[in-house]
């Protein structure tokens, strides 16, 4: 796998330039504080004769940096194009009433619209899409099964070890797959030239194709606001999720959070996030018999968790098509057990290049998981620690890049893949946590647009 790795990263920093390489809408949307990657992106939708798309695009940069009076220019050249004028008198309204716009401009925009007739009716400030998505995930050791073969086992006084167990269809799988169904509702609304509101609804239906246990539908709501302030783009958010599995516990999930991007420059961002996440298994008060003795052990009482999070990540872009990447990773978990508690800290270092199939990115986290307390049927006398190596290799991008015949049922561009190769290698102080794992992945996207 290391070699492999290499030999990837190798071509894929010295790939002659005779390879065209094309922006694609993916990601842009990946990369939404690259400012020369989204305008070159415009540019080549523009060149191709897709209107539609710059427009798109470059009202997305205008939202994302309201005070770019060029941006607005190049939105404005392209309205006129269109014959847009609902759209232009938005915003040459906007532009007006904004005091860091100069004279010069205000000048420009007005020999702009020489011979232009604008009407004055507002365009809608809302925002609406949907997101489908289906994807396929193979897993080589589903069950978790040890490197050793062996599993720690202890009677409280000494500790010894006995073999895995042997492969059952409902348990102890080597091999499946798990298939997910989704979709999602976004309604967002622009509250002024710097700000907006965001609401998600989501639904996943994830199948397996042999194991038994595991299955489950996921419902998802979060709101989330967007402030750009000078160079900084805030955006606190709040979630709430349910997940309704089959044969297991049932629990739900809610949090919040917020993420700040800083924007040093056109090659340097630097962005931090924190979160906390409440995990709550559906309990019952007092899982008792008549007499009052208990007659389970509570889900809630065995599984309920607390999780605090934070990280901070360096961007800097190398060429509009490389970008390098590192992230500082911490989280303290909190569960009801305490030999499930643990504080973990990490480093991820990436870097992506944009290809003409779509956008590569090779990344690696290393982190280290610390337990507070020992499992004493496991082991009463080692420490747990583990530390964990997960590289991924992934390819995103518009379908119509590796499918050029379905550009006549893809006009609009919004149809993407992702195509994703994991691999997780843990090593423990004890052996039942020793753990290597491979996942494949294969995804599909649609958004619909709403607002059209």
């Amino acid at each position: 796998m290391f070699k492999f790795i290499v030999l990837i990263i190798f071509i894929f920093l010295f790939q002659p330039k005779a390879i065209s390489s094309i922006i694609t809408y993916k990601e842009i949307l990946d990369n939404p504080t690259d400012l020369e990657l989204n305008l070159n992106f415009a540019k080549q939708q523009e060149e191709a004769g897709n209107i539609k798309l710059t427009i798109a695009t470059l009202e997305r940069l205008s939202s994302l940096y309201p005070k770019n009076s060029d941006i607005k220019l190049y939105l404005i050249s392209i309205l006129l194009k269109m014959d847009s004028k609902v759209k232009i008198d938005f915003l040459v309204k906007t532009i007006f009433e904004d005091p860091n716009t100069t004279k010069e401009t205000k000048q420009l925009i007005s020999e702009l619209l020489t011979d232009k007739t604008v009407d004055k009716n507002k365009t809608s400030k809302w925002i609406a899409y949907i997101d489908l998505k289906y994807s396929q995930t193979e897993e080589d050791n589903i069950s978790g099964k040890t490197k050793s073969g062996m599993l720690a086992k202890s009677n409280g006084s000494t500790d010894s070890e006995v073999p895995f167990p042997a492969n059952d269809s409902r348990l102890t799988l080597q091999y499946d797959k798990t298939f997910t169904k989704g979709s999602s509702l976004t309604i967002g609304r622009m509250i002024d030239q710097s700000s907006s509101l965001f609401m998600n609804f989501g639904l996943n239906i994830n199948t397996n194709n042999k194991k038994f246990k595991g299955e489950s539908d996921v419902h998802s709501s979060s709101l989330s606001y967007l402030k750009a302030y000078k160079n900084h783009y805030f955006s606190p958010y709040i979630f709430y999720n349910k997940f309704n599995y089959r044969m297991q516990e049932d629990y739900q999930s809610k949090g919040i959070g917020l993420n700040n991007t800083y924007i040093f420059n056109d090659k340097l961002n630097f962005n931090y996030a924190v979160s906390f996440n409440d995990n709550r298994y559906h309990s019952r008060s007092s899982p008792v018999d008549s007499q009052g003795n208990q007659t389970f052990l509570d889900a809630g009482e065995l599984n309920n968790s607390e999780i605090y999070s934070a990280n901070i990540r360096l961007n800097y872009n190398l060429s509009d098509k490389i970008q390098i990447s590192s992230k500082l990773l911490f989280s303290d978990i909190q569960h009801s057990k305490n030999y499930d508690s643990y504080e973990s800290n990490g480093l991820n270092l990436s870097i992506s290049k944009i290809f003409s199939l779509g956008t590569f990115t090779v990344s690696a986290t290393h982190l280290t998981n610390d337990y507070i307390s020992r499992k004493i049927t496991v082991s009463s006398l080692t420490d747990r620690e583990d530390t964990s190596l997960v590289t991924t290799l992934n390819l995103r991008g518009d379908i119509n890049q590796i499918l050029p015949f379905l550009k006549k049922i893809n006009k609009d561009n919004n149809i993407y893949y992702y195509l994703s190769l994991r691999e997780s290698n843990v090593n423990s102080t004890i052996s039942s946590y020793e753990i290597k794992r491979s996942f494949k992945m294969i995804g599909l996207s649609k958004r619909i647009n709403l607002n059209d």
